[in-house]
């Protein structure tokens, strides 16, 4: 099976996790050119780069080698908010170019993000009474 990673980060996690269950090509994207230098170098400790190859830049501008499609994709680009770190539109990109069966849930890990409630404040608080606490 492909699996395609996004945002595999400095230590390619999912992605050295899906070679060491047997993956036959993963493919790891990571946006950040450090910190992809620094996921091939754990890749190569781990001894998987011939299975793994990381790609630098967003996936949004990324094409597979040989307009490959993954069979599965792992994503970790989601933060606190689900939308936070581009999420919703690098996963809907993903949807459409970059795996082969994009409606089957269980070819995406996770299969579903949601955000149940956001902190705010209000920036002006402070302007209308002297507070008791301060945000």
């Amino acid at each position: 099976q492909v699996v395609l990673d996004l945002g595999t980060g400095p230590f390619a996690l999912f992605a050295i996790m899906a070679a060491e269950l047997g993956a036959g090509k993963v493919y790891a994207i990571e946006a950040n050119k450090e910190i992809a230098q620094n996921a091939r170098k754990i890749i190569a400790e781990q001894g998987f780069e011939d299975v793994i190859t990381v790609l630098e830049g967003f996936s949004t501008d990324i094409a597979l080698p040989d307009n490959a499609k993954a069979d599965i994709i792992v994503v970790e680009i989601v933060g606190s908010i689900a939308t936070e770190e581009g999420a919703f539109a690098t996963i809907l990109d993903a949807h459409k170019r970059l795996i082969k069966d994009p409606t089957n849930a269980s070819n995406w890990i996770p299969s579903r993000i949601q955000t149940w409630a956001a902190p705010a404040s209000y920036t002006l608080h402070n302007l209308f009474t002297p507070p008791e606490f301060d945000w």
